[in-house]
């Protein structure tokens, strides 16, 4: 629907990369951010083929190829002995087997291709400290609810209670390449699996850093916010014992720069869309991050809006399309990036065989939200 106004609550991945695919149907877009200032936030993230397939088709492709760090394989190992239980190939075979790479950069650079896109287009869109309380009452042909696992629109519209711990933890820190050994820095992502345990750790910024990612088990989330500055200590305590490449890249983290959070969760809804308003990303399906999908579904989900206006006749129409491609699709990797907790902590690292159930084997590399039908 071409001329269709549409405001966006959230100027995180998803809502802006809906905001330029709404631009390119032709639809006036405007984004509401709580934030008075966008920041240098977060640290690496996975841009799996099938997002890098919707980046291309809004024109992004070269940005990030610019900014990432293409993966050339990734690998499971011992969590004590460093032996390799799988090594999976990337770079070109990637490519070759799904028309896009597998890459991985900081959150950052990322965030600021998508914001400079959206004001190349309209250099007013983005409304720095306007949060949104009440969705319902923002004047807009459409509003499209992209503002989290704690989505205000969500708990207003869908009645859904607040999310629940999920018994998991997350320990995440950036460290200096030049301060790690080859072996703790070398090009690649390596999943070291042990019991009720994982650590992850990729370069990004063409090497200059390494990011890396401890998921942990814990009966409580005691934090008083959503995340927090973690201690050294605590960390170091969690992997005692684990592959001296782990301790190390934790020792090298500067003591304020390693934060901890609870993982939290939401079961899949029945519908996403209810009247005018439309959930989106992480607000319609918060994934665990245990098949690295949750960027990439809130990407797909702002494609595919985007496709669904560019098709209808009304936005009742468009929202109705984009309700109908997603759900099936989010609500399965949902699922399975739920069940990737107990495969990597407790199966592989019990059994030492690679899982059966990955992204490659279920196919969700394949997929394309530029082309896939809406």
């Amino acid at each position: 629907m071409r001329g269709a106004d549409v405001a966006i609550v959230g100027a995180g991945i998803g809502g802006l990369t809906a905001a330029i695919a709404l631009h390119k149907a032709g639809c006036r877009v405007r984004i509401y951010e709580r934030a008075e200032r966008l920041g240098d936030v977060g640290a690496g993230i996975t841009i799996t083929p099938n997002a890098w397939k919707g980046f291309a088709s809004l024109g992004l492709g070269a940005a990030l190829d610019a900014e990432a760090d293409e993966v050339p394989h990734q690998a499971i190992r011992h969590h004590e002995s460093g032996a390799p239980i799988a090594e999976i190939p990337r770079g070109p075979v990637t490519r070759e087997t799904y028309g896009a790479p597998y890459v991985m950069l900081h959150r950052a650079d990322l965030h600021r291709i998508l914001v400079d896109a959206v004001r190349g287009v309209d250099a007013d869109a983005i409304r720095l400290g306007q949060g949104v309380d009440d969705v319902a009452r923002i004047d807009a042909d459409a509003v499209i609810a992209a503002d989290g696992i704690k989505s205000v629109a969500r708990s207003q519209i869908f009645g859904d209670p607040e999310p629940r711990f999920t018994g998991h933890l997350a320990w995440r820190g950036l460290v200096p390449a030049e301060r790690l050994p080859a072996s703790a820095s070398a090009p690649g992502s390596v999943v070291w699996a042990g019991p009720g345990r994982i650590f992850v750790r990729y370069p990004i910024r063409h090497g200059k850093l390494v990011n890396f990612v401890g998921l942990t088990r814990s009966d409580e989330w005691r934090g008083e916010g959503w995340s927090q500055l973690a201690a050294k200590r605590d960390v170091l305590a969690e992997y005692e014992g684990w592959h001296p490449d782990i301790t190390t890249t934790i020792e090298a983290a500067a003591d304020d720069t390693i934060i901890t959070w609870g993982l939290f969760a939401r079961d899949p809804l029945d519908q996403i869309v209810e009247g005018r308003i439309a959930l989106l990303g992480d607000a319609a399906h918060p994934m665990l991050p245990f098949m690295g999908q949750g960027a990439a579904m809130a990407i797909e989900d702002g494609v595919v809006l985007g496709r669904a206006f560019a098709g209808a006749d009304s936005a009742a129409e468009a929202l109705a399309r984009y309700a109908a491609a997603r759900m099936p699709r989010t609500s399965f990797i949902q699922r399975e990036s739920a069940a990737g907790a107990d495969r990597l902590q407790f199966e592989v690292a019990k059994t030492a065989q690679a899982p059966t159930r990955t992204e490659d084997t279920l196919g969700i590399f394949h997929f394309d939200p530029a082309t896939a039908p809406v």
